[in-house]
């Protein structure tokens, strides 16, 4: 199993940097997720091969963020532990990115379109609805997954292949759908 959880550490490692949290954040996740058990500081140093004072910055973002937590003591040291599924956690970031990132440019750009012109409030207008489709798809998605998360694979998969949504998705194996 060593090399099958460094394997996950690294992969894990690589979402982090993605999701724009850093890489060491999404190692230490990655072992709390794998390990399932609660680790002090040090383990947490030791297994990531990271300094004390890499891991204890990345601690407090992870807790920040929900996704871990302290779960106990061992003596002196806190224990940590993972709160968050990778579904719960990408549910979160996702919303974040909506609403800290997404929704902010609509609203500047529909701003700016008010004072424009007449070829600049059309241009605007097209930018502010590929922005408004991404907040309507992303907010359809965080719904699918808030309110598919209690089925397992199978059953997700039954109800995907009754709307005929899996086949199309598999066959498009993240390819953009012509409409």
């Amino acid at each position: 199993m060593g090399k099958t959880k460094q394997e996950f550490m690294r992969m894990m490692s690589r979402i982090g940097k993605q999701w724009g949290l850093g890489e060491p954040v999404g190692r230490i996740w990655g072992l709390l997720l794998f390990e399932g058990l609660p680790l002090s500081q040090r383990e947490i140093a030791r297994e990531c091969n990271y300094s004390l004072s890499l891991v204890s910055p990345s601690l407090a973002f992870l807790e920040k963020m929900g996704l871990i937590s302290v779960v106990g003591r061992r003596g002196k040291e806190r224990l940590y532990g993972a709160t968050s599924s990778f579904l719960e956690a990408f549910e979160k970031i996702l919303g974040n990115f909506v609403q800290l990132s997404v929704e902010p440019v609509i609203e500047l750009l529909s701003k700016a379109k008010e004072a424009g012109n007449e070829h600049t409030k059309k241009k605007l207008e097209n930018i502010i609805n590929e922005y408004k489709k991404a907040v309507i798809l992303s907010n359809f998605f965080l719904w699918l997954i808030k309110t598919k998360r209690a089925l397992t694979v199978k059953q997700l998969i039954k109800v995907l292949k009754m709307h005929d949504v899996y086949a199309r998705t598999k066959k498009a194996s993240y390819q953009t759908p012509v409409v």
